[in-house]
């Protein structure tokens, strides 16, 4: 999964490339950070997002991270199938 994880936050630094508002870049950098933090370990396997996070997101963030779930997910089911 961290190889889907660091395609996609790849993508996302790309994206925000020019951005100019400090919000959304101070914002964007937190979060990334986290990120980083979270998979030098295992500690965001089964973690939730926080319904606060998510309220605060606009639909074409949900539309990506909906579209992240579904990667997500074929990834997954690809792994099991090639397990058996």
């Amino acid at each position: 999964m961290r190889v889907l994880g660091d395609e996609y936050i790849k993508s996302e630094f790309r994206a925000h490339r020019n951005v100019e508002n400090p919000i959304h870049i101070v914002g964007f950098l937190k979060e990334w950070q986290m990120y980083a933090q979270q998979v030098e370990g295992d500690s965001w396997y089964g973690e939730k997002l926080d319904n606060e996070k998510i309220d605060k997101m606009s639909d074409q963030q949900l539309g990506q991270l909906y579209e992240l779930m579904q990667a997500i997910q074929k990834k997954g089911q690809e792994d099991a199938e090639g397990q058996i």
